[in-house]
Order: structure tokens, then sequence, then C-alpha cells
């Protein structure tokens, strides 16, 4: 059982116009501008997916322009969703571990995602170029697009934790990225108000965020309880907490006094494993009997893994997203966060338990955290994104004044 999905905006209806068949509702615009996604990271992959699927319902063309920031999964997510989209691949794809690596990475990524979108639309008209969240990746997408003269369509827009270097880089990225934003796709009232307040020229509220259609598509929607024996699942991958020796450290002591009642289930991005090798406790990890590591997995094996866990501790955005709709308890392993998802209900900041993580859950207080699962309505966010598409970027001279019907405002 589940509990429908409800707008983040009382009193706020859905354009009338996205429940048209694909056929009439494309008859009623110009021909649509191409619509090329700028993707490097496996998350950004899994939110933008169901937008692609959305836009290629309504007939909207797709390219996904691959930065190459993360490889493993990327091509089994791709099919996982069933995107037919056209792949480019602007730079050979790697797991960048390191910063160094990243470092080097970064202008040739720039440079060659420029040179991708002059290809792709030789003309600036021909296309919109769509950057998504707050990574690497999102602010060359989008810093590329202004180079070539194209808008700037940015997923997953508005969000900020109120403190310009926490997360670092990730807030400071995604406030470059503001101010390169042609078209504002806001998941919420408070990130809408924020696009508003920096002057951004056409600013819609999408209802909630993507990776609602994401869940849904996975099937875990119909996994979510706890199994016996109880297991704790951990994911983890954040510059601030891999990157810094001391926190490093204290991470592992938290999932060791955790594994003294629990068995742990540790999902290891490469970053992640590199940082443990470096430091010499991977090996400390590995030892332990309760304690199981696991590389990377596909995105519903990670679903259905988190739905029957009794808490989940994690540190990335979409993980306290997709967890606030399975309903899992859930403790964010930061001081603040850009997304109000799940606080208050099954998530809790780790900066808001005084008496420490592993105090918290082996005292039982994740316990009381576990809400229903939220299950989308027949429009989700995916939908009003690739309807506002359509209507943004297929009118002659992209007018916002000749879209109606409570999507822009």
């Amino acid at each position: 059982m589940c509990v429908g999905l409800t707008s983040c905006s009382a009193g706020r209806t859905p354009h009338q116009g996205v429940k048209v068949s694909c056929s009439r509702e494309c008859a009623r615009f110009e021909m649509p501008k191409r619509s090329i996604f700028v993707i490097g990271t496996r998350a950004q992959l899994i939110k933008v997916a169901p937008v692609v699927v959305a836009c290629e319902r309504r007939g909207i063309p797709c390219v996904l322009l691959m930065t190459g920031q993360h490889k493993e999964t990327m091509d089994d997510l791709i099919e996982e969703f069933g995107v037919e989209a056209r792949r480019v691949d602007a730079t050979t794809p790697a797991e960048h571990a390191t910063v160094v690596s990243l470092a080097r990475w970064l202008p040739q990524a720039y440079t060659n995602v420029k040179g991708r979108l002059r290809e792709l639309a030789p003309t600036a008209a021909e296309a919109v170029v769509l950057v998504h969240g707050d990574t690497l990746s999102t602010f060359v997408g989008a810093l590329a697009a202004k180079r070539c003269r194209m808008d700037v369509v940015h997923l997953e827009s508005g969000l900020t934790s109120g403190a310009l270097l926490d997360p670092f880089p990730e807030e400071f990225l995604r406030r470059l990225v503001f101010r390169m934003t042609d078209i504002a796709m806001c998941p919420n009232d408070a990130a809408e108000a924020y696009m508003r307040r920096l002057g951004v020229r056409r600013v819609v509220h999408t209802g909630g965020n993507s990776i609602v259609d994401a869940v849904a598509l996975s099937g875990a929607l119909t996994d979510c309880g706890s199994t016996d024996p109880p297991y704790v699942l951990a994911s983890l991958h954040r510059f601030q907490n891999i990157y810094h020796k001391g926190r490093l450290r204290q991470i592992v002591e938290i999932i060791e006094r955790l594994s003294q009642r629990f068995t742990i289930h540790f999902v290891l991005h490469p970053a992640t494993r590199d940082r443990l090798q470096q430091e010499g406790l991977l090996d400390r990890l590995e030892q332990h009997e309760r304690i199981v590591l696991h590389p990377r997995m596909g995105y519903g094996a990670f679903l259905r893994l988190a739905a029957q866990a009794s808490c989940v501790l994690t540190d990335g955005g979409s993980n306290q997203e997709e967890l606030a709709v399975l309903g899992v308890p859930t403790v964010v392993m930061r001081t603040r966060t850009e997304r109000p998802d799940g606080l208050g209900r099954n998530a809790v900041l780790e900066g808001d338990l005084p008496e420490g993580v592993a105090s918290f859950i082996l005292g039982g207080g994740h316990e009381r955290l576990r809400t229903m699962p939220v299950c989308p309505g027949a429009e989700g966010p995916s939908e009003k994104i690739a309807g506002a598409l359509l209507r943004l970027c297929s009118l002659e001279g992209d007018s916002p004044e000749a879209v109606t019907g409570g999507f822009l405002h």
C-alpha cells in the first residue's frame, strides 16, 4: 500500500494540455527543438531517463550527450529505463575517483562538449541544452551551451543549502549554473521562489522531482518493509565525507558500531573504495563478518535492497529523495541539505542528532521514521517537464507569453 503523490504547491493544478495524446498535442505546435541532455553521472542519468522517455512520447527529438564523468552501469541504466535516444560520447567514459583525475578530465570535457553541441546543432536556434543538478558535468554542459549561444534548461533548479561552501563543491556549482539558466525546472515552491528572485526569464514548477517516476519504473515500491534479520544499508560518496581522512575514519567507526547489532550492507562507489584503500580502512571493513561490501549495483537492485532495510545511511541527494518515496528510515550523513525530501518524516540529518548516528540507531530512534511509500499520480514530474518543454521550446521566438495553463509563472 502507498499514499498518492500530491503537489508541492497548495492549490496548484496540472496543465490540462498534458493529458492530450501525443499526436494531438504535437499538432498544436511548431516542430519541437532538439533537446540535448548533457549527462555525466549515474544519478543524473537515473533522474533524467524518465524525462527523456516522456519527451520521446511527445515526439521531441532527444540526444544524450555523455561527458564521461562516470562509466560503471551507465549502459545498463539506459537499457533498464528503455531510453531510445541517440547517445553521443564527448569523452571516453571512465571512473574519475581522484581529484587529480577530475582536474584532468574537466577541461577536456568542456572542450569536447562544446564541440559536440556545435556538431549536433550548427545553429543555436535548433536545440536547447538540458543540464541536471549540481555536478561538474552540470557546470560543463551549461557553460558550453552558453558559449554556443544555446538556451540552458536546468532540471532540479533552485535547490540550495543556503551556504555557499556546504556541501562543496555541489552548492558552489549549482549557484554558477543558476546564473546561466534560461529555463528553470523547479521541483518545489522554495526552489521556484529562489529562481524568481534571481530574475530567471522562465520558471516552471514541476510539482515534484523526477526521481518519483524513476522509483516507480524500478518496481521497488512493491518491496517495501524491513526484513528479519534486520540490516542497515550504507552508501556514501560525497567529497566532504570521503576526502577528509578524519571524517572517513569516523564513518567507518560508526559502521563498525552498528555492526554489533545489524548486518551492514555497504555499497561502495569507485571513489569511496579507492579512498578506503588509500587510508588502510578497506581491509579493516573486509575482516568484519557482519559487514558486506558491494560494488555499485544496478538501480532496481539497489532500490530493492534499500526498500527492505531497517535504516539507510547516505550522503546522496538522490538517495535522500528515493528513500523519501519508499518511506525507509534514513540518516542523511550531512549537517545540512538543499533538499526537503523526507525531512521531518522518514529522514533526519546527522547534524540534528546530538547523541550521534550510532547511538540514535542502536537506541531504536530510527524505528519511528518509517512512513508509507509514495505512489506517483497519473501525471508525474517527468510528464510535466516534457509538456513544458514542448510549449516553451516549440513556439516561434520561444515567447513565454504564449504559454498558459499553470506551468509558467
